[in-house]
This record gives structure tokens, sequence and C-alpha cells, in this order.
């Protein structure tokens, strides 16, 4: 049976961006995330160990464009957590802009 992990809203302090207040200051990012595996009987993949890679991996690089980090990221998780099928992340900056919030999604499919 298949199973989707959820994770919403997630919210992490990071270096992303080209502008130089993004190069030098830290801005809260919103990442949203659906992470598809195959769940045998007995089995399961940890929500919390995802959830704490993922904030280490995004906190300790400094990312130029969200296209990067969404890239990146989906490779890193993969690797850690083999069993994935496929994932769909979202960043989303709700502070760089005054009228809107800016966001970038990209779907990964592994074979």
């Amino acid at each position: 049976m298949r199973f989707q992990i959820l994770l919403e809203d997630l919210e992490i302090c990071a270096i992303i961006g080209i502008l130089e207040k993004e190069r030098q200051i830290p801005q809260k990012i919103l990442l949203h995330g659906e992470f598809e595996y195959e769940g045998k009987e007995g089995e399961y993949l940890d929500y919390v160990l995802l959830r704490d890679f993922i904030v280490a991996h995004i906190k300790e690089s400094r990312y130029l464009l969200l296209e990067y980090a969404l890239r990146d990221l989906a490779t890193a998780i993969k690797s850690r957590f083999p069993a994935l099928l496929s994932c769909a992340l979202s960043i989303k900056k709700p502070d760089i802009l005054q009228d809107c919030v800016i966001g970038l999604r990209g779907f990964f499919k592994f074979s």
C-alpha cells in the first residue's frame, strides 16, 4: 500500500536568494512537502527524522535560487530515505515582498 507523509508550514530561517539582504540575513521560509512511499506491513517512514533532516539540510546550505534548493533537497532526501517513491516540495518566502508571498514548487519522481 502506498502512503504519503504530509509536511505543512514548516518554518525555517535560512540564507536563500540572490538579493544582497538575502545573502546576509537568514529569512523565514515555509516549506511544504508530500512524500510518497510503499508501506509494507510493520514498516514505516519516520516523519520526525524526515523533518529534522530537512531543517538541518536547509539551514546548513546557502542557496542562490529556489530551484537549486528544491532540486538539492529532493536529491538529499532520497539519499537519506531510499524508500521514497516521489515527493512534491514547495518553498515560500512570506516576507520578501510586502504585497504577496513568493514561492516555487517542484515534483520529483524517483526510480
